[in-house]
C-alpha cells in the first residue's frame, strides 16, 4: 500500500485516497447546504456537543482533520475563548476553497490556518496540539492505523482526540429506519443537488468502519487511554473521546 505523506511540500496520496480527493473537490461548493438538509441540522448538534467537551485551555491550539469547509473550526472559535489558535487540514483543495471563503466572510483569519494534507501526515511538530478533532471524515482515511498512530504523535501528553463519525448501528428499530433513509433516501436527495455517487458512497463507506468494541482496542493500541463514547441515532453516530496516554 502506498502511504500519504509530503514530500517537498506536495502531497502525495494513495489511489483510493485521490478518488476521495476529487469526488470532493467534485461536491464541495454544495456541501454545507446538503450536509444541513440531508441531516435535518443534527450535525451541526453533534458538533456542538464535541465542541462543549474540549478541556479547558489557556491559548488552546485546535487541529481539525478532514475539515472540510471548516466547521468544526468556525464553531469552535464561535464557542471556544479559551482556544487561540486554530488549523484545519484537509487533501481536497475544493473543500478548504470553501473553507478559506468562509474565513473571509466572517473577517476571522488572523489566528486560522487551512492546510492541504492527509490524516496519516500532518505537516506539524510533535506534541503540539491541546484538541485534534476529526468529523465524519474518519471512515474516508486509507490506513487508518497510522492515522491514529499521527493524531498521537501531534497530541500533546495529555492532549485529547475526539472522533465523531457515523458506524454500524446498533440491531435497533430506529437504527434500521435510519439506515433505510442513509441507503435509499439519502443518495437521491443527494442526486437532485449535486453529484449522486457521492452520496451513494456516504453510506457505503459506514460499513468499511470497525464495531465500537474494535475501534476503541484500536484507540488503545495507538496510544491512547481514557476512552469515552456517546451515542446518538440508535448507535449510528458515535463521538470517541480519548486522552493521549503519558
Amino acid at each position: 500500500m502506498n502511504l500519504n505523506k509530503q514530500e517537498n511540500n506536495q502531497l502525495v496520496l494513495s489511489e483510493k485516497s485521490v478518488k476521495i480527493q476529487k469526488m470532493f473537490d467534485k461536491i464541495s461548493n454544495k456541501y454545507d447546504f446538503l450536509n444541513r438538509l440531508l441531516s435535518a441540522g443534527q450535525d451541526t448538534k453533534w458538533r456542538n456537543k464535541m465542541i462543549c467537551s474540549f478541556p479547558k485551555c489557556h491559548s488552546g491550539i485546535l487541529y481539525d482533520v478532514a475539515c472540510g469547509t471548516g466547521d468544526v473550526v468556525f464553531q469552535a472559535i464561535d464557542k471556544r475563548i479559551d482556544f487561540k489558535t486554530f488549523y484545519g487540514f484537509d487533501i481536497s483543495a475544493g473543500m478548504l476553497e470553501q473553507a478559506k471563503i468562509r474565513s473571509r466572510k466572517n473577517n476571522i483569519n488572523s489566528h486560522i490556518n487551512f492546510i492541504q494534507a492527509s490524516a496519516e501526515s500532518l505537516p506539524v511538530e510533535n506534541n503540539s496540539a491541546d484538541c485534534l478533532t476529526i468529523s465524519f471524515g474518519f471512515r474516508n482515511v486509507d490506513n487508518r492505523e497510522i492515522a491514529l498512530n499521527e493524531f498521537n504523535r501531534v497530541l500533546k501528553t495529555s492532549g485529547t482526540l475526539f472522533i465523531l463519525e457515523f458506524f454500524p448501528a446498533d440491531n435497533t428499530l430506529f437504527a434500521k429506519l435510519f439506515d433505510f433513509y442513509f441507503k435509499k433516501i439519502l443518495p437521491k436527495i443527494g442526486g437532485i443537488f449535486s453529484d449522486r455517487s457521492a452520496y451513494e458512497y456516504l453510506p457505503n463507506s459506514v460499513s468499511t468502519m470497525p464495531s465500537a468494541e474494535n475501534f476503541r482496542k484500536m484507540l488503545t493500541d495507538a496510544g491512547f487511554e481514557s476512552i469515552e463514547q456517546t451515542k446518538w441515532l440508535g448507535g449510528a453516530t458515535r463521538l470517541f473521546k480519548a486522552t493521549k496516554k503519558s
